[in-house]
């Protein structure tokens, strides 16, 4: 299998800086692919990063199209054309500022990628210049708002917090209040200057001890417990957190489970609106995934950007509630898998 990292970010902020610094960082024993896509025809990063050595790394470019999209299939050659032919151990993959990568994902994971592709946490670099306004504060007109910056910052397990040298600490406070608002919580935020990203940043897995299911106004869990049970072929997550006055509970599924929107959505609106005070899930529905967010007796469903795996969170203030038939309706959801 080979380690795949895509890196993600809007025009400018600095994904080829980072690139290059972990090209420069790059094990003497690793062979690397790095695959750049540009929207326009004329392309510059794969040129920018020809300035360093070439040895043990090879690079393809994509340029004229965002390979979420227009470019989709030049992608899937390239990639067949790339592995065949060089045989790396590690690829890297920069897709356009104008994209919308949740599309890229899904094109490694499908039947026939995911067989020779491991995809690893997804990396967002952020230019921290853009955020000298809190979030809620930004108008239309921002860069922050468009729809590719929400999917590239919800698709992201890692986030690269650039140019932190040349921003105030309100930049840096406005980004870390957004990403609070994000559902599930990152992996890991990181600070940078000029892209130097190190490259111990590659090697972070999506392990579930950096997976919290928790929320911040139960931090104070007295008793947290976790376990693993089967279902067909995979190995579903389970936890559960406990304080004085809620309890939480949750399952995180691997991303080749496929749910059926409208169980899940039956299963939400017809279960638990009475007894669970709050819930959130991502939820992998094959063409699409979905966020279900419910509050209260107030149901909000959307397209979900995020794929790194599908997950459900409950929290209720009933410490007796049948959590073993609710997992078996859960399951009872899913369609079927990959």
């Amino acid at each position: 299998m080979i380690n795949t990292h895509l890196i993600i970010g809007r025009l400018g902020s600095g994904k080829t800086s980072c690139i290059r610094r972990l090209i420069s960082q790059k094990p003497k024993n690793e062979k690397w692919a790095i695959l750049v896509n540009e929207f326009g025809q004329i392309g510059l990063d794969a040129a920018l990063l020809e300035t360093q050595s070439n040895d043990g790394f090879n690079i393809t470019e994509i340029a004229g199209g965002c390979i979420c999209c227009a470019a989709q299939s030049q992608l899937r050659v390239s990639l067949n054309n790339l592995i065949r032919t060089y045989r790396p151990d590690r690829l890297i993959i920069e897709a356009t500022g104008l994209g919308h990568p949740a599309a890229i994902i899904d094109l490694l994971r499908d039947e026939y990628m995911s067989k020779i592709i491991n995809v690893n946490a997804v990396i967002a670099i952020l230019d921290l210049t853009l955020f000298y306004k809190p979030f809620d504060k930004l108008t239309e007109n921002s860069p922050l708002t468009t729809e590719s910056f929400s999917q590239q910052t919800h698709l992201a397990d890692i986030i690269v917090l650039n140019k932190s040298d040349l921003v105030p600490e309100r930049n840096i406070t406005n980004a870390k209040k957004y990403l609070d608002t994000i559902y599930p919580k990152k992996i890991q935020i990181i600070e940078t200057v000029n892209g130097q990203l190190p490259i111990n940043t590659l090697f972070i897995q999506t392990t579930s001890n950096q997976k919290n299911l928790s929320h911040s106004h139960i931090s104070d869990a007295y008793n947290t417990t976790s376990e693993n049970f089967s279902f067909k072929d995979y190995v579903i997550e389970s936890f559960c957190s406990e304080t004085n006055e809620h309890l939480s509970f949750g399952y995180i599924f691997p991303p080749a489970i496929i749910f059926n929107r409208k169980k899940v959505t039956k299963f939400i609106e017809d279960g638990f609106t009475d007894e669970i005070i709050r819930l959130k899930t991502v939820i992998n529905c094959d063409k699409f995934w979905y966020a279900f967010n419910v509050s209260g007796s107030q149901l909000e469903s959307f397209e979900s950007f995020y794929r790194r795996d599908s997950r459900i969170e409950f929290i209720t203030e009933n410490k007796l509630i049948n959590r073993e038939a609710i997992k078996i309706q859960l399951l009872n959801c899913i369609t079927n898998t990959k």
